[in-house]
């Protein structure tokens, strides 16, 4: 696990308005993006080569989707879908970027 960068995605999700709430369905959607969505124009990793292709999705050394968020990250698909799918989080609950946040962090302590 590259925890620098997940650290690093914690500190991008606290300084997001909390009422921005996520659809983790997408990597994207309007105005308002998912984690990695978020993370994919951010300077911090766009720097580092996370970036986004045409469709949204992420892509990271030629990889893309779940496969550059698991790469850049260095984390395994069980982890990357427990910290960014939407079918992880409870549902109808409006997920914000600090439950994210909250999850990445009890995930690097483990």
């Amino acid at each position: 696990m590259h925890k620098e960068r997940l650290q690093q995605m914690v500190t991008m999700l606290r300084n997001l308005p909390e009422e921005n709430q996520f659809n983790l369905e997408s990597w994207s959607c309007g105005t308002s993006a998912c984690a990695v969505g978020w993370a994919c124009v951010n300077p911090v990793f766009i720097e580092q080569g996370l970036t986004r292709r045409h469709t949204g999705a992420p892509e990271f050394k030629g990889y893309t989707s779940w496969d550059a968020v698991e790469a850049f990250f260095e984390i395994n698909a069980t982890q990357s879908e427990h910290l960014f799918d939407y079918e992880t989080y409870p549902k109808f609950c409006g997920t914000g970027p600090n439950e994210v946040a909250d999850r990445i962090e009890a995930f690097i302590a483990e």
